[in-house]
């Protein structure tokens, strides 16, 4: 869902978007670990922490937020969730 435009550029909000976001990213290192084009799987997760390590700490915390929230309704990936952002390489 765009909620809001900020100097021409969309600002997606929402836990839907940080679930989709897991899911690819389990996906990914679920291909690191069994070795099926991993070094495609480990680039893309290299870019994904590329990218989420742009966000300014305003949106680095909302992300944050987010991701603690979801880890909340889902106890059974909840360490791995609240792992995300020191797996990312993100300052919190």
């Amino acid at each position: 869902m765009i909620t809001r435009v900020e100097e021409g550029e969309a600002v997606v909000q929402g836990d839907e978007v940080v679930r989709a976001l897991l899911t690819a990213m389990a996906t990914l290192e679920d291909l690191v670990e069994v070795g099926h084009d991993s070094q495609s799987a480990l680039s893309t997760l290299e870019d994904i922490a590329y990218e989420l390590g742009r966000m300014d700490s305003s949106k680095r915390q909302q992300f944050i937020e987010v991701l603690e929230r979801v880890a909340a309704e889902e106890p059974g990936r909840a360490v791995w969730i609240r792992g995300i952002p020191d797996a990312l390489g993100l300052d919190r």
